[in-house]
């Protein structure tokens, strides 16, 4: 006989969707950086309502940093568990889940930027948002990104930022769908 594992304290069934179906009710255009982490506490502070997304994203100068406009399919997921092969088993290890982000038109400047906080392993944080009103945002938490460019165009660049990181998800991916259109007062 089996029965249904226990989760854990304060989650639901809903919690434990596909990724890729949580992101699938995303529609994200442009992409922030910030340097440093959020801590729990913070990001439910700056998801409450689409004003502190707006305050980030358009007029704080020196917290984040718009980068660009996002490619048609900007956002990779992916989680491989490696295996240890002795003469006789396989030994599973360490799971590795990978984040890559494209973003497209990056201009010469930002290039560089990007390559620069790359090469200075500075911690970064991601925050994609569409156009227009923030009700909707993903958020990718204080990563070390790798950047591989490739293509330029009239000056413009196509790049792919990347991010490896063990464990749980928890912390470092939020997917917001239904930030308030004013935080409750």
């Amino acid at each position: 006989m089996i029965t249904k594992p226990t989760l854990s304290a304060g989650m639901t069934t809903g919690d434990i969707a596909d990724l890729s179906t949580q992101l699938g009710q995303v529609d994200v255009d442009r992409i922030y950086f910030g340097a440093g982490e959020l801590s729990a506490a913070e990001a439910a502070e700056l998801f409450a309502g689409q004003d502190n997304l707006d305050n980030v994203t358009t007029g704080i100068p020196g917290t984040c940093e718009e980068i660009g406009e996002l490619s048609e399919k900007p956002i990779k997921f992916d989680s491989k568990s490696a295996t240890a092969n002795t003469r006789h088993y396989k030994i599973e290890t360490k799971r590795t889940n990978t984040i890559a982000i494209t973003i497209n038109g990056i201009s010469e400047a930002k290039k560089n930027l990007l390559e620069s906080w790359s090469k200075d392993m500075t911690q970064l944080t991601a925050i994609a948002v569409p156009k227009g009103t923030h009700t909707q945002a993903i958020l990718m938490n204080g990563r070390r990104w790798t950047v591989d460019w490739s293509g330029e165009s009239d000056g413009l660049w196509t790049m792919v930022l990347s991010t490896e990181f063990t464990g749980t998800t928890e912390n470092i991916i939020g997917i917001y769908t239904a930030i308030p259109a004013l935080a409750p007062e």
